[in-house]
């Protein structure tokens, strides 16, 4: 067995370096696959790699009764491309290169899924709080559903931080006060 060279790591400088990794073309190829077959509900999560690159979660469900997961890393543009395909319109993931894109990745203690959070409460898209739920250790989690299109979902379970907790009591004020907030013309009104 080789030794280690602890004197080595000890007097390195360890410099944090945010590696730029492109797109996995064969998840990109993958989600091609599965929207082709026609889903009638997806469901979209997030999460953040130790390396704080940003990991997209789909959960498909088939008229058939098969579900099928898929997870890889991605960015925004990729994002945007699964939310346009819940609508059925695949142009924006046929189009998709992967080599030309690069994994959003955290920067300086970045929180990557809270701020997806954070993009889709102050969205115009209505959210729906679900019920919470506890982890072994008591910590409580807040979770919320965005239904951009009839078969699709976006959801997010955030541990109930005061952060967390005032983002989703300001997301359900009354309609009128919400509207006012994003700027959404009134019915009948041009915009």
């Amino acid at each position: 067995m080789k030794n280690i060279q602890f004197a080595k790591v000890l007097n390195s400088e360890v410099e944090n370096v945010v590696e730029k990794v492109k797109v996995n073309a064969a998840f990109v190829q993958e989600l091609q696959e599965a929207f082709s077959m026609s889903p009638i509900k997806t469901d979209m999560r997030f999460k953040q790699s130790s390396k704080g690159g940003l990991i997209i979660s789909l959960t498909f469900a088939y008229d058939t009764g098969m579900k099928q997961h898929l997870e890889g890393t991605g960015d925004s543009d990729l994002i945007t491309a699964i939310n346009f395909c819940m609508a059925e319109i695949t142009k924006l993931l046929d189009d998709y290169k992967a080599e030309e894109h690069e994994v959003d990745t955290a920067q300086d203690g970045e929180n990557l899924v809270m701020e997806l959070f954070k993009q889709h409460i102050n969205s115009p898209i209505y959210g729906y709080v679900e019920k919470d739920w506890y982890n072994n250790y008591g910590e409580r989690y807040r979770c919320v559903r965005f239904s951009p299109t009839p078969k699709g979902n976006v959801k997010f379970c955030m541990k109930a931080t005061d952060e967390v907790n005032k983002l989703i009591s300001g997301a359900c004020k009354p309609e009128s006060t919400r509207r006012d907030k994003l700027q959404v013309p009134k019915q009948n009104e041009v915009a």
